[in-house]
């Protein structure tokens, strides 16, 4: 599979879909052109100079044709490169005999007995003729030869009819290879973790998960929980929240897609996974991050019309000031309870989990203690009641004076409340 190589924007899958837009119209234009040196050679019969007239004339033509043509036939020379490597893999996989009793290759055999011929004299194989003469010099024959009678020419377009006639083996051979490569690749990702589980799917909205995790921390920690209902986590900041909701989208994907999870249980059901996190604002397109925000949740909003949903979003609105972020936000979850969709959502507004009052309530929390915050990075039930934002101050060595201020600052805001 190695070997089979990557080149971006080969244009292969043209060979499939499109192969009737590369074959050359007028094919029998070059026949006749082709024959047109043979036909003037005839008039050495009757003078050497006609003869030789002809000819050249012929060739005139014929090198006009051909480097014209050639301009297009240039542009395919990448997708017939691949289709030969797909080729020479599809020949080695075909030896592999732990391989040959799988279902799958019986229709991968079939479909390269087609083309075994035409792949070894695809018009990207140098052909030319053997002997003593040096390699140089019998390229240059070789290329008059191939001018004079338009001989590469009519070899792509003959190629290209086999490929036509026969569009439908390749396809299979393209898909089959594909299949291969992706359960290797499958095997492989199960393979580099540390446990993994293979999904089952019903049709209950919700979604059960046991010792679960991101796939790309190391050591990480896992969470075991049954999430059956709408449902907002909040908590303090670092303390999970982000990833969590990640990694339960990521599992929903691959549960859906490459049918494992990272995991040692997963259940679901299929629903179309969307998000909105990780925002940014578009200075391009001239857009600031609350634009781009409320973009990506009308995105959520218009599927799940349409589509079974399983949303997850994080910091929700977090682009714009607290009251109207509140409201905005109890607005746009309210409306989600409504809709066939299972939304998760991440927040630090406390006050969403008071209005809220038809979502679950998660929350991840952590430990201060004089000189340290510590997470476990668990899920628990219920509402947060912790804040640690200023407490992070202190802790990465902020001045005493900007911390202290800030404590007094928030005990004033929350009228004296602030635990």
């Amino acid at each position: 599979m190695a070997k089979l190589g990557k080149s971006n924007y080969n244009g292969l899958t043209s060979l499939i879909f499109d192969t009737n837009f590369k074959l050359l119209s007028n094919t029998w234009v070059y026949k006749l052109l082709a024959v047109l040196p043979l036909v003037a050679a005839i008039g050495f019969v009757f003078s050497i100079p006609i003869g030789l007239a002809g000819i050249f004339l012929s060739f005139i033509v014929n090198s006009i044709v051909h480097y014209r043509t050639k301009k297009f036939i240039n542009t395919e020379l990448p997708a017939i490169a691949y289709f030969t490597s797909t080729m020479q893999c599809c020949k080695k996989l075909l030896k592999i005999e732990t391989m040959n009793t799988l279902p799958i290759m019986t229709g991968l055999k079939t479909s390269f007995d087609i083309f075994k011929k035409v792949a070894s004299k695809s018009p990207t194989a140098k052909s030319m003729p053997s002997g003593d003469m040096s390699e140089a010099f019998a390229e240059s024959i070789w290329i008059y030869f191939s001018v004079t009678f338009l001989y590469e020419i009519r070899h792509y377009n003959n190629f290209m009819k086999v490929v036509l006639d026969n569009n439908d083996d390749f396809h299979i051979i393209y898909k089959t290879i594909g299949e291969i490569e992706l359960a290797i690749s499958v095997l492989s990702f199960r393979k580099s973790l540390p446990a993994f589980a293979t999904p089952t799917f019903s049709n209950e909205n919700a979604i059960d998960f046991e010792d679960i995790f991101h796939p790309l921390i190391q050591n990480p920690v896992t969470n075991t929980h049954r999430i059956a209902n709408d449902s907002l986590i909040t908590g303090s900041n670092a303390s999970g929240k982000s990833t969590f909701i990640k990694t339960l989208a990521i599992n929903g994907i691959l549960a859906q897609t490459i049918f494992t999870c990272t995991a040692a249980k997963f259940a679901t059901r299929f629903s179309l996974v969307v998000t909105s996190m990780a925002m940014r604002d578009n200075l391009q397109g001239g857009e600031s991050y609350f634009i781009v925000e409320i973009k990506s949740l009308k995105r959520i909003l218009d599927l799940v019309k349409e589509y079974p949903c399983t949303c997850y979003v994080d910091e929700i609105l977090r682009g714009t000031n607290t009251v109207e972020r509140v409201a905005a936000s109890a607005s746009v979850l309210s409306y989600l309870q409504k809709q066939d969709c299972l939304c998760i959502a991440a927040s630090h507004d406390i006050e969403l989990t008071q209005i809220l009052d038809k979502y679950d309530n998660y929350n991840f929390c952590e430990q201060v203690t004089d000189n340290d915050i510590t997470f476990d990075y668990k899920l628990k039930k219920g509402p947060s009641t912790s804040r640690n934002a200023i407490k992070l101050l202190s802790v990465m060595g902020f001045d005493n004076e900007i911390v202290m201020d800030a404590e007094a600052n928030a005990y004033s805001a929350t009228n004296g409340t602030l635990e």
